[in-house]
């Protein structure tokens, strides 16, 4: 008998010899002991032997064993659930491929579209009627409605989205999840890809700091004046090339040197100083740098206050050695506020020497300054710098310091000073001088963003970037519609989506107000380029070389990853939505994985603040809706292409709503039945409206072969463009992967999570930890096991890095793809 493989046969109960015996159907009737209760399935497992006796029955027989003994007919007890893997992840995005494009391809190049004026014959025009399911809860929350939940830091909770007291799912939703769909299995060009012309920025590195020399624009604001101190540009930090070139004030954590009515210096502020030269040591001994430091200090103009005695650490105890060799300097007062972590000193920019020749402020360097400038405020969200709370529960300002974690330390003046926006008159900043004298850039504080090479739009091929004119549309844009991205000019597009309409009664499911904490939803970061950008191959892009420096992000050559897509969430146990209003975010489930959707406890309460949202109720899966899709005037290929995105095979989704990360929105999408298509080609249409008789406006015969001619015209325009990946890969992301849960990286504590453990979601959310752990170096150089891309779609698996402050140095265990591999 072949193993693992249903069989049938009639059981037998000897009660004289306690042995139940089953006579096997496809074995002529020989009989094969039944192990009791250990064989039998749930349902036969509390009757009674006797009561099995002549029972007809059905099992598995695997390895030489019974499994699964049920009654004739009963369906197989489901396979267990698949355990995931436990130190590993997939990120809840992935890209499809998105590979140039052949313009001239009479199907899936561009051309101006059919447009409405008329039934064109050859033209496909008619009703498709779609039925929806939800198939994981979808959330649809109603802005109009969201209320504030009293005592929490500007937490909203949101409702379901209601219209007349049923559940409304808007058609624009709908219609700009299909939109989504078509761009990327046509491969057309993005409908909507703006604000990408600017350069991304980056953290420079901390070696950075030696090319940076204070500097300040002049009064007509027309130079850069540089303002290197008593060293020379170029000269970096160490010893015996003299000082830094900017002299420290002290602030903050020792005791703050003032002017003489008591009040602190403020930026901008022209001033003289009393400075003294220190030594700088590391905790070693060594000595690395030498520093001016301010002692005394007065506005300019003014005499300066009798040096008092001096306030520097014991040599012997201390990082500081004052030397005693002091002099009196004239410059300018630069305040960042206190923005890192026991930061004790702003600096006092000067020139003791005749300052170097000013350079010109070119309108180059200015336009750095404001994408500079643009790039720190686009990667803070307003609320992180303007909403800030105090312990007290008060409104904080932005420059007010609450304490070292991240988010609490004072904000720098350029991140919501509007001032900063551009470089005037007697502006304080830096500069980055190659060579002693060529400026590369201007920047607001020492250690800055930096501008990657390219820009986003730059790295786009020009045949996916958004159509500029009405006579080069893709096949999507002609479809569902156009706008030009500068300028007049739109294009209706060739399908409208119906009112969608619920089938049946469809009951949200009800968590009373608050509601369900979700957890903090991660925002678009293509300045993460390990995870945005790729290499060109001939299928689609690759991701980038593991290791990669982050100053190459970015560059010629180089080419951005494709189109985002959300990850199907497969293999969730039926219980994973249950109770949701419970915190069991840190207790795993039988496959490993954790309650992802749900913000975890601290300290015992749920946790509401301006990072995260409360829902007070989603549309619970096995709910249904209908709508049609109206279309004029479609091709044989562009109506294939809906058709293939409305017949995807069973357990493939396309995904709906707010969420999605979390599991949220997984739908499956089909036609409504046998009657659900009216499909008339523009000629047939002429012959209906010229004939007045009712009984000549019938549905034609032979809709389903027009459907699947249709779906075989748009399947062989995609071969024959010899780019079909982006089919298979759509089909993967739309099944989703079950060997790993889906979820925003985090990383483990070695100390409390050995190899067998799964590691549980982060109670304070802190994703960006696995980033900062990618990014470590060792030797200057990114550590091995880390600087890891985004895989491929079709090996989405990444490792969980260990803390940063646990790490020892051991191998990251690395995931199993290798760059460039392909199904």
């Amino acid at each position: 008998m072949s193993e693992g493989q249903n069989r049938t046969g009639t059981l037998t109960w000897n009660a004289d010899t306690g042995r139940l015996t089953v006579a096997v159907e496809e074995e002529k009737g020989r009989r094969r002991r039944v192990r009791l209760p250990h064989d039998l399935a749930d349902e036969l497992r509390d009757c009674e032997p006797a009561q099995l006796d002549g029972m007809r029955v059905e099992f598995l027989w695997h390895k030489s064993n019974i499994r699964d003994l049920r009654p004739y007919g009963a369906l197989p007890a489901p396979p267990p659930p698949k355990k995931v893997a436990k130190r590993q992840f997939i990120n809840p995005y992935t890209f499809l491929p998105a590979t140039s494009r052949n313009t001239a391809d009479p199907h899936l190049g561009d051309r101006t579209p059919t447009g409405h004026d008329r039934l064109r014959p050859g033209h496909w025009t008619g009703t498709l009627r779609v039925r929806l399911t939800t198939v994981t809860p979808l959330l649809l929350l109603d802005p109009s409605r969201v209320e504030p939940v009293p005592g929490t830091n500007d937490h909203f909770s949101h409702p379901v989205l209601l219209r007349s007291g049923t559940v409304h799912l808007p058609a624009t939703s709908v219609k700009g999840m299909l939109r989504a769909a078509y761009e990327a299995v046509t491969n057309s060009r993005m409908g909507v890809f703006t604000g990408h012309r600017d350069r991304l920025g980056h953290r420079m590195p901390a070696s950075a700091s030696q090319k940076m020399v204070p500097a300040r624009i002049s009064d007509d604001g027309t130079h850069v004046i540089l303002l290197p101190g008593d060293t020379p540009p170029g000269s970096g930090a160490k010893p015996a090339r003299g000082p830094l070139h900017a002299a420290w004030l002290p602030r903050y954590l020792t005791q703050a040197v003032s002017y003489p009515d008591g009040t602190a210096p403020s930026h901008g502020d022209e001033v003289t100083a009393l400075v003294e030269r220190v030594e700088h040591y590391t905790g070693g001994g060594s000595h690395t740098f030498d520093f001016w430091q301010v002692r005394t200090i007065t506005r300019s103009g003014t005499p300066l206050p009798q040096l008092p005695p001096s306030s520097c650490p014991q040599p012997e105890t201390a990082r500081h050695k004052p030397t005693g060799e002091t002099k009196t300097i004239r410059g300018w007062v630069c305040v960042t506020n206190q923005n890192i972590n026991n930061k004790h000193d702003e600096r006092v920019f000067f020139a003791d020497r005749e300052a170097p020749r000013p350079h010109p402020l070119s309108p180059e360097l200015a336009d750095q300054w404001r994408q500079v400038i643009a790039d720190y405020r686009a990667a803070h969200r307003h609320t992180d710098i303007h909403e800030r709370r105090n312990e007290q529960g008060d409104k904080a300002a932005p420059y007010d310091y609450l304490g070292p974690k991240i988010g609490g330390t004072a904000w720098s003046p350029h991140q919501y000073d509007d001032s900063y926006l551009e470089l005037g008159a007697n502006a304080l900043c830096y500069v980055w001088v190659e060579n002693g004298t060529r400026i590369k850039g201007l920047y607001p504080v020492q250690i800055a963003r930096d501008l990657f090479a390219a820009d986003p739009e730059q790295l786009l091929h020009p045949t996916l970037r958004p159509a500029p004119a009405r006579d080069i549309l893709s096949p999507a844009d002609r479809v569902f519609g156009w706008v030009a991205p500068a300028g007049p000019g739109a294009h209706r597009g060739q399908l409208r989506i119906g009112p969608v309409t619920a089938e049946g009664e469809v009951t949200p499911e009800d968590f009373g107000n608050p509601g369900l904490p979700l957890p903090i939803l991660g925002r678009p970061n293509p300045q993460q380029g390990r995870f945005y950008l790729g290499t060109h191959e001939k299928d689609g892009p690759a991701e980038l070389q593991e290791g990669l420096e982050r100053a190459r992000w970015y560059t010629p050559g180089q080419t951005l990853r494709g189109r985002k897509a959300y990850w199907h969430h497969r293999g969730l146990p039926d219980t994973y939505w249950n109770d949701p209003l419970k915190d069991n975010t840190q207790k795993p489930d039988p496959t490993g994985r954790f309650q992802e959707y749900r913000r975890p406890d601290k300290d015992g309460k749920p946790q509401r603040d301006n990072q995260n949202r409360s829902i007070r109720g989603w549309i619970p899966p096995g709910s249904a809706f209908t709508f049609t899709i109206n279309v004029t005037n479609l091709t044989d290929t562009e109506l294939g292409a809906l058709l293939w995105l409305l017949r995807l095979p069973e357990g493939h989704h396309h995904r709906l709503g707010y969420g999605k990360p979390f599991g949220f929105g997984s739908v499956r999408l089909e036609l409504a039945g046998p009657d659900a298509t009216d499909l008339r080609d523009g000629a047939r249409w002429t012959e209906t409206y010229r004939d007045l008789d009712p009984a000549a406006d019938t549905v034609p015969t032979g809709q389903d072969e027009t459907l699947e001619r249709a779906v075989r015209a748009f399947e062989d325009a995609v071969a024959q463009t010899g780019t079909g990946e982006h089919l298979t890969a759509f089909r993967e992301v739309a099944q989703g992967n079950e060997e790993a849960a889906v979820h925003y990286p985090r990383v483990y504590d070695e100390d409390h999570h050995d190899a067998g453990t799964p590691v549980p979601p982060d109670r304070e959310g802190k994703s960006y930890a696995w980033f900062v752990s990618n990014e470590q170096e060792e030797d200057r150089k990114i550590r091995p096991g880390r600087g890891l891309s985004l895989p491929l779609w079709n090996s989405p698996l990444l490792p969980l890095h260990p803390d940063k402050k646990n790490d020892r140095g051991r191998a990251t265990q690395r995931p199993p793809y290798r760059k460039g591999t392909r199904r």
